[in-house]
């Protein structure tokens, strides 16, 4: 990153309105001297001027100079809120909105600090950043609160893409509007797994529209490689952060697209068999075939990778039995997220199996689901218990499949948010 940025003090911050950052006085961001800096997003392949990024940044010539060491140290010790205050409080300032008026600009946030601090959105572009980590941890908490963020009106964006092995598992549920890539992707587009993920990525954006731009274009070589796994647009030294927008914005201009794109419907409260059977035939079956059914559809998200999201709901916790909570684990240990639901299962993680208690007045008691989501495969088997008495392997069902992606996230969604506690 350029040093070319303002320095801010705690106590008398250098911005043009009166909007100080509501620092925590015993968080080390809050004891910093922070500026604020103009990164400039290009297009690739012409390096037309397209938006810009606010950034905070520390001190000159300290070890936290850059915005991106900043941003780091800042979630190694847990003080994103800190980080974040700062930058709603430099997104306030005239000189802020001034070039928010004038060029798309991003002013990326995490989860969590948008319910921390009411602030309102004004011409910048408010990215609330979803974090693979956040996902795999919280599941449940995570959707809830990124279906929140969505209902807002806020650009949803996953940063770092390439960080972690289950990342690219965020695109198909998550449905980002920004993609931002992590430095490191683009020193590794030779591995196998870089493949596996610029194929994701091009399946993702082929189907949303979504936004990707590569963070750490700092070279020709960077930029080249950028472009290789699917990226529009970019960020880094060869393209100089700056304190004073207007040495960019002299540029020529095409702005980036409007944000947000298409995501999948809310489903509300509506069930899987719900959302299923409003466009799928119902069929009659048996537990016993349902049973071999659910089998197919796990073993197919077993051989699909560490992309998918596979989850379960068993009504009550006695018909998830031991052979198939043994079935689940040997799954968990190739999916990305796993979960399975049901009156009576504990809330705890199995393995690498999110289990969690439904409630007995839920109408998903009712419903046996298997869904799986991916970035190339997706299906749904959902059946609707009918209570008719019989021998348990003779119960009957009707039931739905569906390969329909739309149908699947819905579902997905329906089941995850649900629960606010992981």
């Amino acid at each position: 990153m350029s040093t070319d940025s303002q320095p801010v003090s705690k106590k008398a911050p250098r911005i043009d309105v009166d909007h100080r950052p509501a620092v925590e006085e015993d968080s080390f961001v809050g004891a910093l001297e922070v500026g604020m800096q103009f990164a400039p997003i290009r297009r690739l392949r012409d390096r037309v001027l397209a938006g810009a990024e606010l950034q905070v940044c520390g001190p000159r010539g300290s070890a936290l100079r850059s915005a991106e060491a900043l941003r780091h140290a800042a979630r190694l010790m847990q003080q994103e809120r800190s980080l974040d205050r700062h930058k709603f409080a430099f997104a306030r300032s005239e000189r802020a909105q001034s070039t928010a008026a004038r060029l798309p600009l991003l002013v990326s946030v995490d989860l969590d600090s948008v319910d921390a601090v009411d602030q309102p959105v004004g011409a910048e572009r408010l990215a609330v950043s979803v974090r693979p980590d956040e996902v795999l941890h919280s599941p449940h908490r995570t959707m809830t609160k990124v279906a929140a963020a969505r209902r807002a009106g806020h650009v949803i964006c996953v940063d770092g893409l390439g960080v972690s092995e289950y990342a690219v598992t965020l695109l198909a549920l998550i449905e980002p509007d920004v993609i931002i890539t992590g430095p490191e992707l683009l020193s590794r587009t030779t591995e196998p797994n870089m493949a596996r993920l610029a194929h994701a990525l091009a399946a993702h954006v082929e189907r949303s529209h979504a936004v990707v731009i590569a963070e750490g274009v700092d070279s020709e070589e960077r930029l080249m490689a950028a472009q290789t796994i699917g990226a529009s647009y970019g960020m880094g030294s060869l393209f100089p952060s700056v304190a004073d927008p207007e040495r960019i914005l002299v540029d020529d201009l095409d702005p980036l697209p409007d944000v947000p794109v298409w995501a999948t419907p809310d489903p509300g409260l509506l069930t899987p068999y719900q959302i299923g059977t409003a466009t799928h035939t119902p069929r009659r079956g048996t537990k016993r075939l349902l049973i071999e059914m659910s089998k197919s559809l796990e073993a197919q998200a077993s051989a699909a990778g560490s992309a998918v999201v596979v989850l379960g709901t068993f009504q009550h916790a006695r018909h998830f039995t031991a052979l198939t909570a043994d079935r689940w684990r040997d799954l968990s240990d190739r999916a990305g997220l796993a979960g399975v639901y049901g009156v009576g299962l504990a809330n705890m993680i199995d393995g690498n199996v999110q289990h969690a208690p439904l409630d007995e007045g839920d109408p998903l008691v009712d419903e046996w689901n298997v869904a799986v989501l991916g970035p190339h495969f997706c299906a749904l088997l959902s059946a609707r218990d009918l209570y008719v008495e019989a021998e348990d392997m003779d119960r009957t069902f009707d039931f739905i499949q569906s390969y329909d992606r739309v149908t699947v996230t819905q579902a997905v969604h329906s089941i995850l948010t649900r629960f606010t506690v992981d």
